[in-house]
């Protein structure tokens, strides 16, 4: 028996498998499979979450870092406490109602046209859009472009945008944050 009618063999019994509905082992799909479950349950035991911590210790935080004039702040400081339970914002949160602010985050758009975007619901991570966990009202950033400025369409990379944040209910997506952006950047720093 040759090398090739050895492998003609081995072929032909795969496809009498599949045809006779045979189930062929597909590893790669197992793999990923393994890797997406492991992710889910292994993230938040590495300290890696998807919804800022609700136990965020403002009574510590010092005072915020800057740059270029405007304070630098993250979705655990934003989305830290319980709003929806006690209808309440942090002194050191409400410290931040008009100013000029940074934040990181993914852009999920709300009005856009041809690529450019007019208004997007900034998150902390690409699990709060449609086919994942909805973000409480604290934990995104409701962006509003000036007008007839618009930032170009970019989901699923992390952004670093800057404007002036108001605070308080009352945006067109149910927020508690909205902000007047000034820059959208791509952000490359981690």
């Amino acid at each position: 028996m040759t090398a090739e009618s050895n492998s003609t063999n081995i072929k032909n019994e795969s496809e009498r498998a599949s045809l006779k509905g045979g189930k062929r082992f597909e590893w790669k799909r197992h793999v990923v499979k393994i890797l997406v479950v492991a992710s889910i349950l292994l993230f938040p035991a590495l300290g890696i979450h998807f919804r800022p911590d609700r136990n965020f210790d403002y009574a510590t935080a010092g005072a915020l870092e800057t740059e270029d004039g405007a304070a630098k702040v993250d979705f655990d400081f934003l989305g830290g406490f319980d709003y929806e339970k006690d209808n309440v914002v942090p002194a050191k949160v409400m410290e931040l109602d008009g100013k000029d602010v940074k934040v990181i985050g993914y852009m999920l758009p709300v009005d856009f046209d041809s690529g450019e975007v007019r208004s997007f619901m900034l998150l902390n991570n690409q699990m709060g859009c449609c086919f994942g966990v909805m973000p409480r009202v604290n934990e995104f950033v409701y962006v509003e472009m000036p007008e007839g400025k618009s930032a170009k369409y970019m989901t699923d990379i992390p952004l670093r945008v800057t404007g002036k944040l108001r605070i308080g209910e009352g945006n067109l997506v149910g927020g508690l944050y909205t902000m007047t952006g000034k820059s959208v950047e791509v952000f490359r720093d981690y």
